[in-house]
C-alpha cells in the first residue's frame, strides 16, 4: 500500500476513537449530573418533610414578633419591620456556636481578641497586654486610682502613727532626763551632808583630844 492510504487509514483510526472517548465521556457526565439531581431532591424532600407539622396537629395561636407593639395608628412601620424580620439564626454544628467575627490579632474568624479561642491569648509581650486592658477595660482607671488613694491613705497613717511615737518617745525621754537630773541633784545634797557631817566628826574628836591632854 501507498504511505498516502496508510496515513488516511491511521488518521480515521484516530477520530473514530476520540468519537468513541467523547461518547463515553458524555454519558458519565449525564449519569452524574442525574445522581446529583436526585441527591438534591432528596434532601429538599427530608427539609420540607421536617420542616411540616404532622398530619391531624392542630396549630395554637403562636405569638408573632409584632405582637409586642400595640397595634396603634403610627405604629404600622415598627409592626411591618418586625413582621419581615429575619427569624433564623445560625447553625450549631455539633453544639459550638459559630461567631461571625474576625479577630485583629491573628486575623482568624470565629473568636474575637482577648478571647481563649485565640492563638495569642497567652503569647504575646506583657506589655502589650497591660496597654490594651487598659484601654479595653472601662473600669481599669477606677481601680487604679482607687489603688493610689488607698496607698496615700496608709501612708498618712504610718506618718501619724511615726509622730506619735516620736512624740511618746520626747515626752518619755524628757521625763527620764528631768529624773536624772533629780536624781545627780539629790546624790550631790546627800554627799554635801555627809562630808559636812564627817568634817564635824573630826571637829568634835580633835577638841574632845586638846580638852583631854592637858588634864594628863
Amino acid at each position: 500500500m501507498p504511505r498516502h492510504h496508510r496515513d488516511r487509514n491511521e488518521k480515521e483510526e484516530e477520530e473514530e476513537g476520540a468519537a468513541a472517548c467523547g461518547s463515553g465521556s458524555k454519558e458519565v457526565k449525564r449519569k452524574r449530573k442525574k445522581e446529583d439531581v436526585l441527591q438534591i431532591q432528596q434532601l429538599k424532600h427530608i427539609e420540607s418533610f421536617y420542616e411540616k407539622p404532622p398530619p391531624g396537629l392542630i396549630k395554637e395561636n403562636e405569638t408573632k414578633p409584632e405582637d409586642c407593639i400595640p397595634d396603634i395608628p403610627g405604629n404600622e412601620h415598627a409592626r411591618d419591620f418586625l413582621a419581615h424580620a429575619p427569624t433564623k439564626g445560625l447553625w450549631m454544628p455539633l453544639g459550638k456556636e459559630v461567631k461571625v467575627m474576625q479577630c485583629w490579632r491573628c486575623k482568624q474568624y470565629g473568636h474575637r481578641t482577648g478571647d481563649r479561642e485565640c492563638p495569642f491569648f497567652t503569647k504575646g509581650n506583657q506589655k502589650i497586654e497591660q496597654f490594651r486592658v487598659a484601654h479595653e477595660d472601662p473600669m481599669y482607671d477606677l481601680i487604679k486610682q482607687n489603688q493610689r488613694h488607698e496607698k496615700e491613705m496608709r501612708i498618712e497613717q504610718l506618718k501619724k502613727l511615726l509622730e506619735d511615737t516620736t512624740s511618746e518617745d520626747s515626752c518619755s525621754s524628757s521625763s527620764s532626763d528631768s529624773k536624772n537630773r533629780h536624781r545627780k541633784k539629790r546624790r550631790k545634797k546627800e554627799k554635801k551632808k555627809k562630808k559636812e557631817k564627817k568634817k564635824k566628826r573630826r571637829k568634835h574628836k580633835s577638841s574632845t583630844s586638846g580638852n583631854g591632854s592637858p588634864s594628863d
